[in-house]
């Protein structure tokens, strides 16, 4: 049931970081350029109060690189975009299917054109943008053209392979994770595995998850867990979300 819980949590979160990003296209969480004031969900900071949604952005960010001190790349499977795309593009249903190719770039196009709306978008709304590139605007035309170019070859060609090796948290999250980080542990004393490499599938960046799961480019994500309970049940599970316990702590009597 725990399990469950966290899943249905992620997918919570996930769900509303989805829905502030598309609330830029749609302005409402925006900047007036014209006015020169932060408008966000109809409360409008000025010049003078913009430093409340800034410091706000900031204490965001700094609970959540916090929080991946104990809970890991939280950012990654609760939060970010790459992670959503990843999980779609490399289920094990579209892994599979021979239509793959055309689901990648279909996907792909999508996702690079929603984000660089959500870029253009917090600065111009769209129907502004329509109208410059008609009539020819060149800095319109090659900031956008370069976003979408650059969002798109992130999608289709790096993939994972940025999740893993270029993306600045990665590179944080290496740096502050220690003992007390949490990991997902694979544990087979019993032998049941059936080697069914569900939990190999179903994984977003295409990890071997029995042996690569305690890694740093795990997400603790939990659909491994979920593959394996599928195969073997609920609570009979191989992989298990472990939050380690201090050395200090565990030397104390009664811990």
């Amino acid at each position: 049931m725990a399990k469950q819980n966290y899943s249905k949590r992620r997918r919570l979160i996930q769900g509303l970081a989805m829905a502030m990003l598309l609330s830029i296209p749609l302005r409402l969480v925006c900047f007036d350029l014209e006015d020169e004031y932060i408008r966000v969900f109809g409360a409008r900071f000025g010049l003078s109060t913009m430093f409340y949604p800034l410091f706000t952005i900031l204490a965001l960010i700094l609970f959540v690189v916090f929080k991946g001190m104990k809970k890991g790349r939280i950012f990654c499977s609760h939060l970010c975009p790459m992670h959503l795309f990843l999980e779609i593009v490399n289920s094990p249903k579209n892994k599979t299917s021979g239509l793959r190719p055309l689901k990648l770039w279909g996907w792909s196009l999508l996702f690079a054109f929603l984000s660089v709306e959500v870029v253009l978008s917090f600065f111009q709304p769209l129907d502004n943008q329509v109208r410059l590139i008609a009539s020819g605007h060149l800095p319109l035309i090659g900031i956008a053209s370069a976003l979408f170019l650059g969002f798109l070859g992130l999608f289709v060609h790096y993939r994972e392979h940025f999740c893993k090796r270029g993306c600045p948290y990665a590179l944080i999250q290496m740096l502050l994770q220690s003992n007390t980080t949490r990991y997902m542990e694979f544990a087979n004393p019993e032998k049941t595995c059936t080697n069914c490499r569900g939990c190999d599938d179903i994984c977003p960046f295409n990890l071997r998850a029995r042996f690569e799961s305690k890694g740093t480019d795990c997400t603790n994500c939990n659909l491994c867990a979920e593959a394996c309970a599928t195969e073997l049940g609920e609570a009979n599970t191989l992989f298990h979300l472990i939050d380690p316990v201090p050395e200090y702590d565990a030397e104390q009597p009664g811990a």
